[in-house]
């Protein structure tokens, strides 16, 4: 039987947190995957435009990957 969550039956606790360096490795983890991926992606376009979009997207995560990296050790 399943049983519909709402704020009556839920424990105030449930979700977890994380340390903040925890979520700065997560966030740096996911721009260096979305990077890998827009890097791998720019063979498949046939052209110039959409390959420049691929590029531009991977410089974007791999500064957004810095960013957090500079925030943390500041």
């Amino acid at each position: 039987m399943h049983i519909q969550n709402d704020s009556g039956n839920s424990h105030p606790n449930v979700a977890t947190r994380f340390a903040d360096s925890e979520n700065v490795s997560h966030v740096q983890s996911f721009h260096q995957s979305a990077a890998m991926y827009a890097a791998r992606m720019v063979r498949f376009q046939y052209t110039r435009d959409s390959k420049t979009k691929f590029r531009r997207e991977c410089l974007d995560h791999l500064k957004a990957s810095l960013n957090t990296a500079k925030g943390s050790a500041a």
